[in-house]
Order: structure tokens, then C-alpha cells, then sequence
């Protein structure tokens, strides 16, 4: 190793506990950023170059550095995003809590030719903003931060574990191959955003046909249950007649867990809830106030109100003690405590009805 290379990486060895420092400030910023996006991501991740791979990194391209300060990827963080739309929105943030060194940085995304060889992401040199009450010692210091999508992720990380980084030497088919896997994984990407799109569309008319009573012959699948759950008025009051019982506050809880009961039950549209809560409803209450009267409890999940109407549709339709273990071994995942709660339903039911609740 040359002298100038020598002096590279004393200097790295002096500088690591700061960009250690600086990783952890970055990753935290990183992490702040998208949490304001309310965009969920794969993950955030930083690490800091170990001394052997900057050893080797110089060995190769050691003529291009005078000083530590030239490289800029001793700290890489990236965010990996579930969809391929994300990464501009990521990006954005990323503009705004850095100071940007748009000289070296490239949205790799724009320089791919029709057919060349690889998937590539968005890459920013950056640095902290100053006088904005960072450490002084961290501000001048560069980082490289990746954002990919998870499919352009695991492009580079197949790619990189193959060990094939560039076309040159690469033997011509091998290289078809990849040129058209990267071709599939692009329109994979697209297809992703589109169906994710789709089903938020499908929610906002779900939701409309709520609002204005015209939900019936809805099918029931996680999508319309969750906004029947959150946005049908005579559920809503239901849950909060249930909570009124003990002073508990509301906690909405995803629903899903009830479609497999509700299958269960032969229940397929949405139609078929509302007849649920007009003649299970009253039963339903009378047993939640059998057992909320006697709690103190300061939050109800919103699934109390699913919960109790399943039971009291169980009674109202007549089944028996072994069917209605049956249709609680679906969540209890132990035949014979669902046999026990099956027995203590009826119970209860037995003391509802002869008035002692």
C-alpha cells in the first residue's frame, strides 16, 4: 500500500467513532422522515465501512482518493421501500433533512438503457445541514444513501451474491438472463403499486356504499369488513352502547381474525352483518352487560361487538353445546378449553335469560 493510501486509512481509523455517531443520528432522522410520510417501509439500515473493505476499495480505485474526505460511502444507510412509487416520496424527505451533493449523486433509475444489465435504485451523497445543532465534527462529513424498493433489493442483493456487477466478461447468455429477469422485476414493481391502488380504491367505494345504506350485497372479505367495522353507523353505535356499559373507551382493532367465523356462520355479504345486528343485537348486549358489569375495564377492543354478536347468533339459531365448541376451537386452538368456554356461554345465557344478569 502506497504512502497517500496509508494516510487514508490512519485517518479512517482516527474518524470511525465519529461516523459511527453519524450513523446512528442518520438512521434516527431516516426513520423520523418516513414515520411523517406515514408510508410503511421494508427497513431502515446504516452501516460503516469496515477497515477491510475500505483496504480493498483503495486497492482498487485507490487513485481516485487524496483524502478520506473523497470517499463518499464510509457511511451507507438505505431505505428499502415496499413499493417502487415510495422511493420518490422517500427521496423527497431525504432532499429536505440533508444537504444534497447533487454533483455525485444519481438516480441510477434514469440512466438504464432498454436493455442494460442490472436494476438499480436512487443514490444521495449527503451531508448534516449546518446551523441546525448538529455536531460541528459530524456536519462536513458525507454519506451515500440508497432507496430501493424491496424488488430492486433483492435484485441487487442476487446480483451482488452472483458476484456479476457489470456486463463486461459476463458470458453473453448469462447476461440475456438477467436483462430479462430485470425486465420481469420491473413490471412486477408496477403491478405491485397497481394492485395496492386497486384495493384502496375498492375501500373508498366500500366505504361510499356504507355512508349511503347501499352495502348489502357486498361480499365480505377483509377489505369490506374492516370499513363496515370502522364506518357502519349501527355498529358504531352498538360498540359504543357496549362501552357504555363498564366507561371503556373504544380501541379499534383490525377485524380480520372474524372472517374465518363469520364464514363459519354462512355469513357472505356484508347484508348479512346488518341482519346480524338487528336480530342478534339485543342478545349480544345482554350478554356483554352480563360480563362488563362485572369488569373494570378502561379499554374494549371493537371487536367485543363482533365477538358478542357471533355468541348470540350461536344461541338464537340454536346450536349445540358441541357445534358451539366447535365454532369457538376456531380461535381457541384447544378443543377442550373450547368446549369449557362453550359451556360457560350457555351458562350465562341460562342467567341472562331467567333475569338474574
Amino acid at each position: 500500500m502506497n504512502l497517500k493510501n496509508r494516510m487514508i486509512i490512519e485517518e479512517y481509523r482516527a474518524e470511525r467513532p465519529d461516523f459511527v455517531r453519524l450513523g446512528d443520528l442518520v438512521s434516527g432522522m431516516l426513520k423520523q422522515g418516513v414515520r411523517s410520510l406515514g408510508t410503511e417501509v421494508l427497513a431502515v439500515e446504516h452501516r460503516v465501512k469496515e477497515e477491510q473493505s475500505l483496504v480493498g476499495k483503495l486497492e482498487l480505485k485507490g487513485e481516485k482518493y487524496r483524502s478520506l474526505g473523497d470517499i463518499t460511502d464510509i457511511l451507507g444507510a438505505r431505505v428499502i421501500c415496499f413499493f417502487s412509487d415510495d422511493v420518490d416520496k422517500v427521496a423527497a424527505i431525504i432532499e429536505k433533512m440533508f444537504v444534497i451533493d447533487w454533483e455525485n449523486s444519481v438516480d441510477k433509475r434514469a440512466q438504464l438503457d432498454p436493455d442494460a444489465f442490472g436494476y438499480l435504485s436512487l443514490h444521495y451523497i449527503c451531508s448534516l445541514p449546518e446551523n441546525e445543532g448538529y455536531p460541528k465534527e459530524l456536519c462536513g462529513k458525507r454519506f451515500e444513501i440508497q432507496i430501493r424498493s424491496t424488488l430492486q433489493h433483492t435484485w441487487a442483493a442476487i446480483n451482488h451474491d452472483l458476484g456479476y456487477k457489470s456486463e463486461f466478461g459476463v458470458p453473453r447468455n448469462i447476461v440475456r438472463e438477467f436483462s430479462r429477469l430485470a425486465g420481469l422485476l420491473e413490471i412486477a414493481d408496477e403491478r405491485f403499486v397497481d394492485i395496492r391502488d386497486n384495493l384502496h380504491r375498492y375501500g373508498d367505494e366500500i366505504r361510499a356504499q356504507i355512508a349511503e345504506n347501499r352495502a348489502d350485497n357486498v361480499p365480505l372479505d377483509l377489505v369490506s369488513l374492516k370499513e363496515f367495522a370502522a364506518h357502519n353507523k349501527a355498529l358504531r353505535a352498538f360498540m359504543e352502547e357496549m362501552a357504555a356499559i363498564c366507561g371503556a373507551e373504544i380501541q379499534d382493532i383490525n377485524p380480520e381474525n372474524y372472517l374465518q367465523q363469520f364464514a363459519w356462520l354462512g355469513k357472505k355479504t356484508l347484508g348479512d352483518l346488518q341482519e346480524m345486528l338487528r336480530e342478534d343485537g339485543p342478545l349480544a348486549l345482554a350478554l356483554a352487560r352480563y360480563t362488563l358489569e362485572r369488569t373494570d375495564l378502561d379499554i374494549l377492543s371493537s371487536n367485543a361487538a363482533l365477538r358478542y354478536l357471533c355468541r348470540a347468533e350461536l344461541i338464537n339459531r340454536g346450536y349445540s353445546e358441541d357445534k358451539i365448541a366447535e365454532f369457538l376451537a376456531l380461535t381457541a386452538n384447544n378443543p377442550k378449553r373450547a368446549l369449557r368456554q362453550a359451556k360457560h356461554l350457555l351458562d350465562v345465557y341460562s342467567k341472562v335469560k331467567g333475569g338474574q344478569a
